[in-house]
């Protein structure tokens, strides 16, 4: 890790400005900061901070983690940024830089047969080898516009050429050791191995902060509803055959027959919960009571019908009866 650290030093002292460079410094010594230890090491308030953390963190040099914390004495959680530095990311970033750079100097830089490297001392006029090689003498290539002798000059170069050296010599630091890097392995860095080997901020005392206490995400979240548990398959199995085997055929029947075990509805479903009872069975009931069950005739209705109805009929007063009494009929 020390070689990876050095590289990503001095990246950062090489092509950024001096805040950004305290900032990954920062990192590299604590392994991990809360946004407010960031700021309190920076001197710099948190909207400053986060808006060059952004820069930072678009270039894939850090890494931004949220999560809730309670501080003490009080019952809500608040969301806390945490910055660190993933590596693996970071030095993918960096070969990407530097891959790019080349390919857009390679694009400036002419091809080896369009360079002039032969030039006239009198008119000044460049030429490449291609354009003289008609124009020979005994002292050698000669101009075509005022016909002096040319001479070669090795400097004189395309400024893409210039360009494409000047960047391999300042790229050189970066490229031997991403070779080293190449040949081992680099953990991996997450937010919870990187908070775990943190170096505390040391505060004066008129700047301390209560701590803070991470709450766990697990607990709050909604647990799962309850209901009738599944009573299906929950893995599926497919067999190709020709059917000729008599062994798959048997498995697949007891295979079917204990899906529709498992799958059978229950009993207080399928059944009724009120008893029905035959007419035979109503009969064998009361014959066990005492005797048979009672019957009840149309035909003895209409008598009884008849009877009510004489009894609420009153008898017409007889005028042979001096002393007015009434009579009524006797009901038989």
């Amino acid at each position: 890790m020390d070689v990876v650290q050095t590289l990503v030093r001095s990246v950062m002292r090489a092509f950024y400005s001096v805040s950004e460079t305290l900032v990954i410094e920062a990192l590299v010594t604590h392994s991990a900061l809360r946004d407010d230890e960031l700021s309190y090491l920076m001197k710099m308030n948190l909207k400053d901070l986060h808006r060059l953390c952004a820069t930072l963190r678009d270039a894939r040099f850090l890494a931004v983690h949220t999560r809730p914390e309670v501080q003490a004495g009080k019952t809500r959680p608040i969301n806390r940024t945490y910055y660190f530095i993933d590596y693996r990311q970071t030095i993918d970033a960096i070969k990407w830089r530097v891959y790019k750079t080349d390919k857009d100097m390679q694009g400036i830089a002419h091809p080896a047969d369009e360079s002039k490297e032969y030039f006239c001392p009198r008119c000044s006029a460049q030429w490449s080898q291609l354009e003289v090689l008609d124009s020979v003498s005994a002292a050698g290539f000669t101009c075509q516009r005022c016909q002096s002798v040319l001479e070669l000059s090795k400097e004189r170069e395309a400024p893409g050429h210039q360009q494409l050296s000047r960047m391999n010599n300042q790229f050189k630091f970066m490229t031997d050791m991403l070779q080293v890097i190449d040949q081992m392995v680099v953990p991996e860095c997450t937010f919870d191995k990187a908070i775990a080997v943190a170096r505390p901020v040391v505060r004066e005392v008129t700047h301390e902060v209560p701590d803070s206490i991470p709450v766990d995400i697990s607990l709050n979240k909604p647990s799962a509803v309850k209901g009738l548990a599944i009573a299906g398959p929950k893995t599926m199995s497919v067999t190709i055959s020709d059917g000729n085997d008599e062994a798959e055929n048997q498995e697949s029947r007891k295979r079917k027959e204990r899906m529709l075990r498992e799958n059978a509805l229950p009993v207080w479903m399928t059944e009724s919960s009120v008893p029905v009872k035959s007419q035979s069975d109503a009969m064998d009931d009361d014959e066990e009571k005492g005797g048979p069950a009672k019957r009840v005739k149309l035909e003895d209705v209409a008598p009884a019908a008849n009877i009510a109805a004489e009894t609420s009929v009153k008898a017409e007063p007889d005028e042979d009866d001096d002393d007015d009494d009434f009579e009524f009929e006797d009901v038989v």
